[in-house]
């Protein structure tokens, strides 16, 4: 019939589009770029780490400690980097007996790649927001199993990330003949982000894998590479194919990110999936909407957990009736991993001001309606919580904690519908972003409450910073 003949004619197409963009490297690339442990033995699992940064190399040293020091087994690690000099004896000073290579090199390798030149081209486009993700390092997780061609496991962390469990209980994981394995986050969908009709025929078979599927998205702050299984399906020949017909398309094939989109598409159906618990994300966020939020709720609860307990903690965004702040996760205090991928990092404030997140709130300026955290500010009042399921106003923790020290008022001048100056909220605020902008935003604890009842909720993972 027709319709098998086109197929194969399809799968055809891709496989040809794979073979032209074939990427070879020196077997003892590792050797010829790498500074410290050679961890080249097959068969070994490693943690890689990739960063641009020039400067400020505190989230690495945070993801290291974290992971080192929940581990019961000795961890090799790979840091890819532009800093090698510097970076080496950072981690030397600190972790002294630490088996670490820490490489250079990656930065010609991803600027060479034709691909991912072409994005330069994109750097004047109205339908990117955030520039710097047309970083070519913004694809170097893709290029691992390639670059670490000899080891069999590669275990990739995000630099926003704290690891509360042992990582190498990932090493063993069986993967079912998968090249990856990652949490999956069906609060999202693929579908969002790709307009399917300026997909090239090549990739319509990726898209037949999204349409079977749940049609989920899943989060790269970890993920487990077989580095043979990845090699063999050619998957980073097809994120580059993909990043070409992105290119083409004058960045309107997919929205919302630059480097996440292709990667879902190419694994689409084809990954093994981690418990939730391995990236709790979300952390450090200023806000969460409603169906987010019950979402997570429902989540939550096949691992015991009763997020509505954590409702005297949030209240709704000024005027933006249909999001709260500030964000929370039920399972933070679950997690084998935690993921800032917030504007809040944890190394962006002091212990002291960790600790008094109570009282100090966030500056906030917004730029092109996106909000950027700036420091900390002194909240006025208390916020009024509700229940989040029936709208019920309900005593909030802050309330509960603090009545003593507080104005009578007890309401924050954001729950009672006026801006700083005392006047009622224009009728259409620009943004969400623009309303936090203008006043000291109320701010979550760095991670969720151990017990149900407890405000000292910034202990279960601030210390390790």
């Amino acid at each position: 019939s027709r319709q098998p003949r086109v197929k194969m004619l399809l799968f055809r197409a891709f496989l040809v589009s794979l073979a032209s963009a074939s990427i070879d490297l020196p077997r003892d690339w590792q050797a010829q770029h790498c500074r410290g442990t050679h961890l080249e033995q097959t068969g070994e699992t490693v943690v890689a780490l990739a960063t641009d940064a020039t400067r400020g190399f505190l989230p690495i040293i945070g993801v290291v400690n974290s992971t080192v020091h929940n581990s019961n087994s000795d961890v090799g690690f790979v840091i890819v980097t532009t800093r090698v000099h510097f970076l080496k004896k950072l981690l030397d000073r600190f972790f002294p007996s630490l088996r670490v290579a820490v490489c250079s090199g990656a930065e010609e390798l991803l600027k060479h790649r034709p691909a991912l030149q072409r994005l330069s081209s994109l750097e004047n486009s109205t339908n990117i927001k955030r520039k710097e993700l047309l970083s070519p390092f913004n694809f170097a997780a893709f290029y691992m199993p390639h670059v670490l061609y000899h080891t069999r496991r590669v275990i990739y962390l995000d630099t926003d990330i704290v690891v509360t469990g042992d990582v190498l209980e990932l090493a063993t994981l069986d993967l079912h003949n998968k090249a990856v394995a990652a949490v999956n986050d069906c609060s999202q969908k693929i579908a969002k982000y790709f307009d399917e009709k300026l997909l090239p025929i090549q990739h319509k078979i990726l898209w037949q894998r999204v349409l079977r599927g749940d049609g989920c998205v899943f989060n790269r702050g970890v993920v487990v590479f077989d580095t043979l299984r990845w090699r063999t399906l050619q998957l980073t020949e097809t994120i580059e194919d993909l990043v070409d017909a992105f290119v083409d398309s004058k960045a309107k094939l997919w929205s919302s990110g630059i480097s996440q989109p292709p990667f879902l598409l190419a694994l689409a159906g084809r990954y093994e999936q981690l418990p939730v618990t391995w990236n709790v994300r979300g952390l450090g966020r200023l806000d969460i909407g409603r169906n987010e939020w019950r979402k997570i709720k429902r989540e939550a609860l096949h691992f015991g957990v009763d997020a509505s307990v954590y409702e005297r903690h949030l209240a709704p965004a000024g005027p933006f009736t249909e999001r709260v702040n500030p964000f929370f996760h039920p399972l933070a205090a679950k997690a084998s991993l935690l993921h800032f991928n917030g504007d809040l990092k944890p190394w962006a404030l002091s212990a002291e001001d960790a600790r008094n997140w109570h009282l100090l709130g966030l500056r906030v300026s917004s730029q092109e309606n996106v909000p950027h955290v700036l420091g900390t500010c002194r909240l006025k009042h208390c916020a009024s919580s509700y229940n989040l399921t029936t709208d019920q106003k309900i005593r909030s923790a802050c309330e509960a904690s603090l009545a003593h020290t507080l104005s009578k008022s007890k309401l924050r001048w954001d729950q009672i519908r006026l801006s700083p100056n005392g006047r009622k909220w224009p009728k259409h605020l620009e943004s969400v972003a623009k309303y936090y902008e203008s006043g000291c935003v109320a701010r979550p604890p760095l991670c969720t409450c151990r017990s149900q009842l407890s405000d000292d909720c910034v202990t279960s993972c601030a210390s390790l910073w």
